[in-house]
């Protein structure tokens, strides 16, 4: 009886260990693929095109500190959606972009909804035209004038596009008033204020 009981006790042993075996691989299996998927979940994906870069772009924590600079980036951003083809989630991304340089005001007077069907036709058009935004420039320095109306600092600036048909190149320009709101320089309106004709070589130098 003493020999059957320790067999019977190695057997019930041996079992158990493989069973403990079982539970140790199987719990290292799940905790594995829990870490990788952490990781997964954690690892920041680095921008690489164009649209990518300006939307992932915070300007709530890097606001262009002046004019000038509002005026590089918003002709960087049109750049990019004249000239790119984007899905809408992108064009959306780069709309908001673009509200977010523009003062309460003119907001107001430009709802999302009319200006994403307003700017997404401008878009059409201008690429069935086959045009395309080559380069721009913005007034710099003494260029940009400041002065006070009613209590509110202004600030006028003008940017020109470099734009090509395929067939020739021009020149528009567009002339901006900048309202100081909440220490950041919003955009409170802008017109077009002429066309000319252009160069490659201008249009390339910038």
């Amino acid at each position: 009886m003493k020999y059957n009981f320790n067999e019977k006790t190695r057997k019930n042993i041996t079992a158990f260990s493989f069973i403990m075996c079982l539970v140790v691989v199987g719990g290292m299996a799940l905790y594995y693929q829990y870490m990788k998927r952490q990781q997964l979940q954690t690892e920041v994906h680095t921008p690489t095109t164009e649209v990518e870069k300006l939307i992932a772009r915070d300007l709530d924590a890097g606001y262009p500190e002046t004019p000038t600079e509002v005026m590089k980036l918003w002709g960087r951003i049109n750049q990019c959606i004249y000239n790119t083809t984007m899905e809408d989630e992108e064009f959306t991304a780069l709309l908001q972009q673009l509200r977010s340089m523009y003062s309460r005001d003119l907001l107001k007077q430009n709802p999302e909804n009319a200006h994403r069907s307003r700017l997404s036709e401008e878009v059409s058009e201008f690429k069935a035209d086959k045009n395309k935004i080559v380069s721009y420039s913005t007034d710099t320095g003494s260029a940009v004038k400041y002065r006070t109306i009613n209590n509110q600092e202004c600030a006028q600036i003008r940017i020109s596009y470099f734009m090509s048909d395929g067939s020739g190149y021009a020149k528009i320009y567009q002339d901006f008033i900048l309202v100081r709101e909440d220490e950041k320089w919003k955009i409170e309106g802008f017109r077009e204020s002429k066309a000319e004709k252009s160069t490659e070589k201008e249009a390339t130098s910038q």
